[in-house]
């Protein structure tokens, strides 16, 4: 593992963070890639800590960019890399005496399917998980199997945003409804949002979709 940056905003309401939002980024690319999403989701979390670190590797095929696994090793490579990113999680947490409960995680891509296997993986509860452009396996669920009893995920009250661009010609479309149902099947509550005309991207609409959960998070 590399000496990483980690990219921060702190919150706009200039006090001590109530949340923080880790922002994780896609294949071959770094924190600074995800940082900006702060600025639209700091508006309905002023709260918020973000942060965005680049994930631990240098990446393989893109020698600037950075991976939180090697491409090749989908989907089991996310299982140890989320261990890793959930030290990470737990490392900020207690900086800033908050718990996990506390905790959003939005992943693009790669980045998602780290958001995805980590609240799978993780000991407690977060405060929420928005993937775009994301996917997950059975692979990835049966990790968790300690987890589930009687098919019911005991994180399974957090609750799942997955947004996906129906032209994505990297992770396929399927993808967004294939991780609904493994998800929906171990108890997880998850709204999916389709994208007409997106590639591999995030859109204003998926901002706003994003922002709107949150909102609906936060109120409830």
């Amino acid at each position: 593992m590399q000496e990483r940056k980690i990219h921060i905003k702190s919150p706009t309401a200039g006090t001590s963070p109530k949340q923080i939002v880790f922002l994780l980024h896609g294949y071959g690319a770094d924190g600074a890639d995800l940082i900006d999403l702060s600025s639209p989701f700091s508006m309905v979390l002023p709260y918020a800590k973000f942060i965005s670190p680049d994930a631990p590797f240098d990446c393989k095929m893109s020698p600037m960019g950075k991976e939180w696994f090697p491409i090749e090793e989908i989907p089991n490579g996310a299982i140890k890399a989320s261990h890793e990113l959930l030290s990470l999680i737990k490392q900020e947490c207690d900086k800033e005496n908050l718990k996990f409960e506390n905790v959003l995680l939005i992943g693009f891509s790669q980045g998602a399917m780290m958001s995805i296997q980590s609240l799978l993986l993780s000991k407690h509860n977060l405060l929420g998980i928005i993937g775009y452009s994301g996917r997950t396996s059975q692979e990835n669920i049966d990790a968790s199997r300690d987890s589930i009893v009687k098919n019911i995920h005991k994180n399974s009250t957090t609750p799942v945003l997955l947004v996906h661009g129906e032209e994505d010609d990297i992770v396929p479309f399927s993808s967004l409804e294939n991780a609904k149902n493994l998800l929906i099947g171990i108890g997880f509550e998850v709204k999916a949002v389709n994208r007409p005309g997106l590639g591999h991207g995030i859109d204003p609409d998926g901002i706003s979709a994003g922002m709107e959960f949150v909102k609906k998070i936060i109120n409830s």
